[in-house]
């Protein structure tokens, strides 16, 4: 009965609550918690609580904690939009973030007793920072959190996701939102690294709600990120992501629960103060609250100026006149394409990874090369696979869709590019175009590559080894050649590439469509072969050496 007269008496501050301003909540909850005996003037605790809400404001947000241990880690006593670096969060959190904690000669957490100040108005406290800190206007629903965390409203939490260890990377964490049934949500969110020299980004592990629709990470160019406040930002119209488009670079997109590493030699490469913009948008398909999240561990080692950096491309369809996706209400298939190359080009798009990115009107997708007449070429992405892509499914499904990481790398020559298709089913009663939420549509391909010259002589490249036959294939040291598509050659060369587009291998001279080759001195890998006979290209493909 006592438990049953505490949530009524919860229920009807929180009510009160909803009326007022999320900071004057929280400044309530600081004072009822934390004014008491401690954080006065008279027993100030190196802060003082208490003072008209303006005072407290200005004592919190922006400033420097006074315990110097928390001020060398380069923490605020409240950082807006970042409650992991808000000192007052670290202090009150007791576990509310499982991967928070108070670092050496931070001091106890408070209050002394994990008891004493409910979760509800520490997820307040946390909800106010990731909000961006402000000192006006009603962000968060005070009775979601009380049926989430009280009134067993909520949906599970998600296990945590284990960060890098010390010294290899960080951590980056998105969230929580506490989202109702049938909601959907886009958010973003600076995200400062805090780096003090560059950096190269060798592996990326993500893990979001199985709910998500996507992740995505973009890195504002130099001092773009001050144009975009700090905390979360609603992104509800294509005029609310275009900025951020014009602003920032993407980095990723990534689908749940994702692991990538990145060839040897070649990283994402990241200059020092590097700032994020995180970005999560999800449907809550359950029956409860649900509290969205995203985990984001970025391994990293210091930047090499042999690096060869890694690119991501959002191939968007008739970018920037993206209204022109029209997908009509005829309760047909519509299809639409992007013929993506550039003739003037003079690199390789080395391809490491292709992921399909529409909304829930997408039934079909699929990437291919493209050859010389314009024409499609090989089928480098089937949308019908699962999402590790592993075997074909026999359905494309828009929010879950295949991420090819693509083993061994893929070089495509951009002056032939390639063909995007993605086909439309619309049963709606209204024609829909392009936007941000799932009601709406998109046409975009991320791809993930790294760029590296023409080998010298190298005209018409098909990327397709019909020409050529090479076995064993993978090859310890020696391997037959044999050349298919002529009876005789005439001085024709035999050229390996590393990954990084290094002539590592060249045979000349070459008189007899049957040959041997000797790879003996490679190391394990993969790599590419490319056949010339005089200066004509004849063929080209993957080899594996393995021993």
């Amino acid at each position: 009965m006592k438990q049953l007269y505490a949530l009524m008496a919860l229920v009807t501050i929180v009510i009160s609550a909803n009326a007022q301003s999320t900071y004057q909540s929280v400044y309530n909850i600081l004072q009822t918690n934390c004014t008491g005996s401690c954080h006065t003037q008279a027993n100030p605790y190196n802060l003082v609580l208490t003072g008209t809400p303006q005072q407290v404001y200005s004592a919190l947000v922006g400033t420097l904690p006074v315990n110097s241990a928390a001020a060398a880690n380069g923490k605020l006593q409240v950082d807006p939009g970042n409650p992991r670096n808000s000192f007052l969060f670290a202090k009150l959190s007791h576990g509310l973030d499982a991967n928070l904690s108070l670092l050496t000669g931070e001091g106890m957490a408070m209050p002394d007793s994990v008891t004493t100040m409910s979760q509800v108005d520490r997820e307040m406290v946390r909800q106010w920072i990731l909000f961006g800190a402000q000192d006006t206007g009603h962000f968060v629903d005070s009775m979601t959190l009380v049926n989430f965390y009280i009134g067993q409203g909520g949906f599970p939490r998600q296990t945590p996701l284990a960060p890098p260890a010390p010294g290899t990377g960080q951590q980056l964490y998105w969230g929580p939102v506490f989202v109702n049934s049938g909601v959907e949500i886009q958010y973003g969110n600076n995200t400062y690294i805090k780096n003090n020299t560059g950096i190269d980004i060798s592996h990326f592990i993500s893990q979001d709600n199985p709910e998500a629709h996507h992740f995505a990470i973009f890195k504002y160019y130099p001092g773009r990120d001050t144009l975009h406040p700090k905390g979360l930002v609603a992104e509800n119209s294509i005029s609310d992501v275009a900025s951020l488009w014009y602003d920032a670079a993407v980095v990723a997109q990534y689908p749940k629960n994702m692991d990538m590493d990145f060839p040897t030699g070649t990283a994402i490469v990241w200059d020092s103060a590097t700032v994020l913009q995180c970005t999560y948008h999800m449907i809550n398909y359950t029956d409860s609250i649900l509290a969205a999240e995203g985990y984001l561990n970025v391994y990293y080692t210091p930047h090499q100026a042999s690096t060869t950096p890694i690119n991501t491309a959002m191939v968007i369809y008739d970018y920037p006149y993206v209204q022109n996706l029209v997908i009509p209400n005829n309760g047909q298939d519509t299809t639409f394409r992007i013929n993506q190359f550039s003739p003037d080009s003079a690199f390789y798009w080395n391809v490491i990874s292709i992921l399909a990115h529409t909304h829930k009107l997408g039934t079909g997708y699929n990437v291919w090369t493209r050859n010389s007449a314009g024409q499609k070429d090989s089928l480098i992405y089937n949308g019908n696979y699962d999402p590790s892509y592993t075997y074909d499914q026999g359905v494309y499904t828009w929010n879950d869709p295949p991420y090819r990481k693509i083993q061994p790398i893929m070089p495509i020559d951009m002056r032939k590019g390639m063909i995007h298709e993605a086909t439309f089913m619309n049963n709606t009663p209204n024609t829909v175009t392009f936007g941000v939420h799932t009601t709406d549509e998109m046409f975009i391909t991320f791809v993930m590559y790294y760029k590296s010259e023409f080998p010298t002589g190298i005209y018409e490249n098909t990327y397709v080894d019909e020409n050529v036959k090479v076995y064993p294939n993978p090859i310890s040291d020696e391997a037959f050649v044999k050349i298919t598509s002529m009876p005789a050659v005439n001085n024709a060369e035999f050229q390996v590439f590393d990954i990084l587009g290094n002539l590592v291998y060249d045979n000349k001279n070459i008189s007899d469509i049957l040959f041997r080759i000797n790879l003996r001195n490679l190391a394990n890998g993969s790599y590419t072969y490319r056949l010339l006979n005089g200066e004509k290209f004849i063929g080209t493909g993957k080899i594996v050496v393995q021993r």
